[in-house]
C-alpha cells in the first residue's frame, strides 16, 4: 500500500487533479475578462452590421442618382440645347423629354425634387423632378438662388445638406450634388453648363425609420464637413471635440471605431460606416460606461478571489512536479550528457525504487552495452582493413604477367640483351614488392621505386613512346603514404589518357609539402575526360582497365586514404577533354624514423 501511494503514477495523478482544479478556477476568472471583451466586440460588430445595412440601402439610391447626373452631363441633346446660343424651342423640348424620361425611370425618383440643367450664362434652363411644382418656380429671374449651391462643385460627389433655396420660409433640408455639362467628344471637352440634383433628405431618414438604437446611444450623419442628428429628422448638431482610433476588429476595412470626447466632456465609443463612395458617413455612438459598469460591479471581487486561489494552487503544483518528476529527470539528463561525452561508467545513484529508477537501470545497462559494442566494432574494423590490404596485395593479374612476358619475348627478338635485362629486372622488383611486406604505410621513396619499375615495363610495352618526368620536393623521401598509391594513378594515366590518344604521351609526377599536408600530383596530356566520368572513377562505378591488379582503381586508392586518414583527405580529379587529366592525392604529412626501400633485396 505504501509503495502504491509513493509511485510516480499516483503522484502524477494527484498533480493532474490539483492542476485541473487550478485550471478550472483560472478558466472561470479568465472567462470573465473574455466575456467582457466579447460583449464589447459583439456590440461593436452588431452596430457595424446594422450601419452597413442602412448604408447599403442609401448607397443604392445615391449611386442611381449619380448615374443620372453623369448622364445629364454627357448627353448630346442636353449639352446641345444648353450650349447653343441659337437653340430652338424644339431642341429644348426634345432635351427635356429625354431628361424627364431618365428622371422618371430612376429608382430614386420619389426622393428627387429637382434635376436642373443650366447654361453658363443662366439663360437656358431644363428642369424636371417630383418637386418642380412646389415652392418658388425656377426661372431666369430666380436662377440666382442656385448661387449658394455652387460652393459644392468639385469638392465631394454629394456636396452637402442645406435648406431648399426655392422656399421663402424655413423649408425642409435637401441633399444636393453638382456636376459639369460638357460638349463635344474626346478629352478636354469644354464645360457648357451645370447639372444640379436636389434630393429630399427622406432618402436618408426613411431607411433608418425602423433602426433600433440601444439605450443611451445616438445616430448622426456626416456630409461635407457638417454633422446632422438622425433622431427622427435631420437637425444640425455639434461635433465631438476629439477622435482617437481604437484597435477593435471590424468586418469592413473602411469602418472606423473611435473613442470620442463630446462637447460635455463625456467619453464614448463611435462606429462610423461610409455610404458607398458618396462622401456620406453614418455614425452610431456607444456609451462605454453602460458597456462596462454591469460587468465590473458583478465580477470584480470574484475575479480577485479566483486569481489568488489560482496562484496558490499553481505554486503547490509547481513544487510537487519539481520534487517528484523534475529533479529525477534532470539527474537522468545529466547522466545521458556524460554518456554522450564518452563516459560509459555505471551510476547506481539513478536506480531509484520507482518507474524512473527502472529508466535509470536501463540507461546503465545501455551504456555498458554501447561500450562493449564499440570495442567489438573497433576490433572488427581493424580486422576488415587488414584483410582488405592483404586481398589487394594478393590480386596479381595473370594477364599482366602474360603481356609482360610477351613484351620480353618481343624485345629478345629485335633488340640486344640490355633491354631484356632491364625489363626483366623491373618486373622482378615489381613482383617482389607486390608479394612481400605487410606494412600499410611505406616511405615515399619506396613507393617511387615501385612506380619506376612499373613504368619501365610500360615504357617498353609501348615502344618508348611514353615518357615520365618527376618533380619531387627535397626532403620528402621519408614521408609515409599507403602502399600502392601511385601505381594505380600511373596505370589510369596510361590506359584512360594516353592509350586512347594513340599510345604516345608524357606523364608528370610532382610531390610537394603544403603546410601539414602532402600533395602528390599525376598529370598526363592524354584525351582527358568529362566531369561525370571522373566522378564515376572515384565512386567505383567506372570499370578500370585490366592492369597490374584486378579492379584496383582510383576509387580503391581514394577509399584506402580515407580509411587511414579521414574523409577530409583523398583523391580529386581535374580534367579537360582533349587536353589533360590531373589527379591529386592529399594526405597528412607524416615521416618514418628511417627510410626503407622495400624494392631492395
Amino acid at each position: 500500500m505504501r509503495k502504491r501511494f509513493g509511485s510516480i503514477k499516483f503522484r502524477v495523478v494527484a498533480v493532474v487533479v490539483l492542476f485541473t482544479l487550478a485550471s478550472a478556477l483560472a478558466s472561470v476568472a479568465l472567462s470573465l475578462r473574455h466575456f467582457q471583451r466579447s460583449a464589447r466586440q459583439n456590440l461593436l460588430q452588431s452596430t457595424e452590421f446594422n450601419l452597413n445595412l442602412v448604408a447599403g440601402l442609401v448607397s443604392r439610391d445615391l449611386e442611381a442618382l449619380g448615374t443620372l447626373r453623369d448622364w445629364c452631363g454627357a448627353d448630346s441633346g442636353v449639352s446641345g440645347y444648353i450650349s447653343g446660343a441659337q437653340a430652338r424651342v424644339t431642341d429644348g423640348v426634345r432635351a427635356f423629354d429625354a431628361m424627364n424620361e431618365q428622371v422618371r425611370l430612376n429608382r430614386a425618383y420619389p426622393y428627387l425634387l429637382r434635376t436642373v440643367a443650366v447654361s453658363q450664362d443662366y439663360q437656358r434652363i431644363l428642369q424636371c423632378g417630383s418637386g418642380t411644382t412646389a415652392g418658388i418656380p425656377l426661372t431666369p429671374y430666380t436662377i440666382n438662388r442656385l448661387e449658394r449651391l455652387e460652393y459644392g462643385l468639385g469638392t465631394e460627389q454629394w456636396a452637402g445638406v442645406m435648406v431648399d433655396p426655392f422656399t421663402d420660409v424655413e423649408g425642409p433640408h435637401i441633399l444636393y450634388s453638382c456636376g459639369p455639362i460638357t460638349s463635344g467628344s474626346g478629352r478636354g471637352r469644354p464645360q457648357v453648363g451645370t447639372v444640379l440634383l436636389m434630393v429630399s433628405t427622406a432618402i436618408l431618414t426613411d431607411p433608418i425609420a425602423s433602426y433600433q438604437l440601444p439605450e443611451g446611444c445616438r445616430l448622426w450623419l456626416t456630409v461635407g464637413g457638417d454633422t446632422f442628428s438622425l433622431d427622427g429628422s435631420l437637425a444640425p448638431m455639434e461635433q465631438p471635440r476629439s477622435y482617437s482610433p481604437t484597435q477593435d476588429e471590424t468586418f469592413n476595412s473602411n469602418t472606423r471605431v473611435t473613442r470620442c470626447v463630446g462637447a460635455d466632456g463625456g467619453s464614448f465609443l463611435s462606429v462610423s460606416c461610409p455610404v458607398g463612395a458618396s462622401g456620406l458617413w453614418f455614425t452610431q455612438t456607444i456609451s462605454s460606461q453602460a458597456l462596462n459598469a454591469s460587468l465590473q460591479t458583478l465580477y470584480g471581487s470574484q475575479l480577485l478571489l479566483l486569481i489568488l486561489c489560482s496562484v496558490m494552487i499553481g505554486a503547490v503544483v509547481l513544487w510537487l512536479l519539481s520534487y517528484t518528476i523534475n529533479r529525477p529527470i534532470l539527474r537522468l539528463q545529466s547522466r545521458m550528457e556524460y554518456i554522450s561525452q564518452g563516459d560509459f561508467s555505471s551510476d547506481p545513484s539513478i536506480e531509484w525504487d520507482n518507474e524512473l529508477g527502472d529508466v535509470g537501470r536501463g540507461i546503465n545497462h545501455l551504456s555498458q552495452s554501447v561500450e562493449e559494442l564499440m570495442e567489438r566494432r573497433l576490433a572488427d574494423e581493424k580486422s576488415r582493413q587488414d584483410l582488405e590490404y592483404q586481398m589487394l596485395q594478393s590480386q596479381i593479374n595473370p594477364h599482366f604477367l602474360y603481356n609482360s612476358l610477351n613484351s620480353i619475348k618481343w624485345m629478345a627478338t629485335i633488340q640486344n640483351a640490355d633491354g631484356i635485362a632491364e625489363m626483366t629486372t623491373s618486373l622482378a622488383h615489381l613482383l617482389k614488392n607486390a608479394s612481400k611486406g605487410q606494412k600499410i604505410l611505406i616511405p615515399l621513396s619506396a613507393e617511387l621505386d615501385l612506380l619506376r619499375d612499373y613504368f619501365v615495363i610500360q615504357k617498353y610495352r609501348y615502344g618508348g613512346a611514353i615518357t615520365m618526368t618527376e618533380d619531387i620536393e627535397p626532403g620528402l623521401g621519408g614521408a609515409l603514404i599507403p602502399r600502392f598509391t601511385l601505381q594505380p594513378l600511373l596505370e589510369n594515366a596510361i590506359f584512360h589518357g594516353i592509350e586512347p590518344k594513340g599510345g604516345a604521351g608524357t606523364i608528370a609526377l610532382a610531390a610537394r609539402r603544403a603546410g601539414g599536408e602532402l600533395e602528390l600530383t599525376m598529370t598526363d596530356d592524354g584525351v582527358g575526360m568529362e566531369p561525370d566520368q571522373a566522378a564515376a572513377l572515384l565512386s567505383g562505378e567506372e570499370s578500370g582497365p585490366v592492369g597490374l591488379f584486378k579492379k584496383i582503381g582510383l576509387s580503391n586508392v581514394h577509399r584506402r586514404v580515407q580509411y587511414e586518414f579521414g574523409t577530409s583527405y583523398g583523391l580529386s580529379i581535374d580534367s579537360e577533354p582533349g587536353a589533360y587529366t590531373r589527379i591529386t592525392v592529399r594526405l597528412p604529412f607524416t615521416e618514418d624514423g628511417q627510410e626503407e626501400k622495400e624494392g631492395e633485396s
